[in-house]
């Protein structure tokens, strides 16, 4: 493999002589090396990925989209002339492209791209990870807030949708109702009385697709705010970097805000099987809405900060359709550990659902006490 790499990174404008190639196994989608360079005595690193075309079927528009959105943030960044912010680099082919197109053995072509490393960072996979969880729920929020402050002024129009309907609950709907429809297994029959309650739901939770270039505006989004996505400074826990911008595209700042406080502010993993142990914790909630909305409630719509809250859940609501569906389906989609991994799954989502809808007040009220501070 090695010596497929070294052919490849001969087409990068990399510096130096190279030192070490090391695979990085921490992305489910895309396949990373880190290359070490000696560029003069002095030690340099790059990223080097292949893109899942099989995930993102248009690999040219996943890296205008990049090559856009990272360059407008480091304008941005060097007109507030802020150092501590990065965004991801480029490293463009001896051709000058964003990417190089290898063809391999059997006559497929595969797509490679190439990024600066970013030093002294850290990610994390859990809040619970950090000593305190508190902070870094809240540095997350407000990571992802500036994210979007930055992006403000993009124009969205200039973006393309590298993955389409990612983010529209409808279509997952739809999708489910297939999926039974289509009997390729009898697993919906187990599950009646929770797929009658999700049917009872999806009027509420098609509020932002609905609303989506109406009353809430479509902005630069980056649809996949997983808290690993954030790398943060290793000493202050500050976050430096969003990475992982192969989903960024038109969309909601809710399906972002929802989606991150979903899957960092649940007390559990996806798959998690003891109810007990399956809640959203609303005191880091409350911290990572904090961040977020200090970054950004003086440019969010009215209709955006009604629907923070319900955000948490139609994002919820979603990713259990999600599960349920490819488990109907007989788990064509989501990889699987065990023949019953994807029902644990949706299952956890649904009853972290439930217990979001118990706290919905509560978290309104806060938002609305959070705004409120902050304009005066």
């Amino acid at each position: 493999m090695n010596e497929k790499i070294s052919e490849i990174i001969k087409h990068f404008k990399f510096s130096g002589n190279l030192i070490k190639i090391e695979e990085n196994n921490q992305g489910n989608i895309n396949k990373t090396y880190v290359l070490t360079y000696d560029d003069n005595k002095e030690i340099k690193k790059y990223l080097l990925q292949k893109i899942n075309s099989n995930v993102f079927t248009e690999p040219y528009l996943v890296m205008k989209n990049i090559e856009l959105v990272t360059n407008h943030i480091k304008k941005k960044l060097k007109e507030e002339n802020d150092t501590i912010h990065k965004t991801l680099n480029i490293i463009k082919t001896t051709d000058n492209k964003n990417l190089y197109t290898f063809i391999n053995s059997d006559g497929e072509k595969e797509y490679y791209r190439a990024f600066d490393f970013i030093e002294n960072c850290i990610s994390y996979d859990s809040l619970n990870e950090s000593g305190d969880s508190s902070k870094l729920a809240y540095e997350a929020g407000k990571s992802f807030g500036f994210f979007q402050k930055l992006l403000n002024d993009f124009p969205i129009n200039l973006l393309g949708e590298t993955i389409k309907d990612f983010h529209n609950t409808k279509k997952r709907f739809n999708d489910l109702l297939l999926s039974i429809e289509n009997k390729i297994t009898n697993r919906a029959y187990d599950h009646a009385d929770i797929i009658i309650d999700l049917i009872s739901k999806i009027k509420e939770c098609s509020l932002i697709v609905d609303s989506l270039g109406k009353s809430i505006p479509v902005r630069v989004t980056h649809n996949d705010t997983k808290l690993n996505n954030i790398l943060m400074d290793k000493e202050t826990c500050v976050g430096v970097a969003i990475i992982d911008l192969d989903t960024v595209m038109p969309g909601s700042s809710l399906f972002d805000l929802g989606d991150g406080i979903r899957s960092a502010c649940s007390n559990s993993f996806e798959d998690e099987t003891d109810k007990n142990k399956i809640f959203l914790n609303l005191d880091l909630t409350k911290s990572y809405l904090k961040g977020f909305l200090e970054e950004t409630y003086d440019s969010l719509t009215q209709d955006e900060i009604t629907y923070l809250g319900l955000s948490i859940k139609i994002l919820t609501y979603e990713l259990v359709l999600r599960f349920l569906t490819d488990y109907i389906n007989g788990d064509t989609y989501f990889k699987i550990k065990y023949p019953e991994h994807n029902r644990d799954r949706f299952l956890n989502q649904y009853y972290l659902l439930q217990d979001i809808e118990t706290k919905l007040d509560e978290i309104n009220d806060y938002i609305e006490e959070t705004i409120n501070d902050l304009k005066n």
